[in-house]
């Protein structure tokens, strides 16, 4: 699984979680809800079992949840992932997904970009927007949809 699809599952499930603490009549203002910084470390399974390496990674995040009377949400989130392994990238963006009233979500900005270990370059830049649903649209370069994962993220295949 890319780990695009894992964060965007992740906010997903993140805002449905909120959503259950909302009421159903929310008032014309809108509800906001802020994350403060978060800084977190975690065994990194997807790194596992994309490269076959164990390592911890470190995020740094923080967010925004805005919930409108009709039920559509905005959720902006800035992230970095550093892996206590040096030879992995970084991971890094920001982006803001909307959520219509029909829950069809929309990801603007640019949500994953991937920087070479050591303050090396970019190696992977998605930029633009997605969104999914019936009718699904993707503007902007887009590479993490397609990509193999073990292409951009495992130490062997950036040199």
């Amino acid at each position: 699984m890319t780990r695009i699809v894992r964060l965007i599952t992740a906010a997903t499930l993140a805002l449905t979680t909120l959503g259950l603490g909302t009421t159903a009549t929310l008032a014309a203002k809108p509800v906001i809800e802020h994350s403060g910084h978060v800084n977190e470390t975690f065994f990194d399974e997807f790194i596992f079992e994309v490269c076959g390496i164990e390592t911890m990674t470190t995020v740094r995040e923080h967010w925004t949840l805005t919930t409108y009377a009709d039920g559509s949400q905005r959720f902006s989130d800035s992230r970095m992932f550093t892996s206590d392994d040096p030879r992995l990238p970084i991971e890094y963006g920001a982006a803001m997904s909307t959520f219509d009233a029909n829950g069809v979500q929309t990801v603007h900005g640019s949500p994953i970009r991937l920087r070479l270990p050591g303050g090396g370059g970019i190696i992977l830049r998605d930029a633009g927007f997605v969104r999914f649903g019936d009718d699904p649209r993707i503007r902007g370069p887009h590479p993490s949809l397609g990509m193999n994962a073990a292409e951009m993220y495992c130490p062997w295949t950036l040199d």
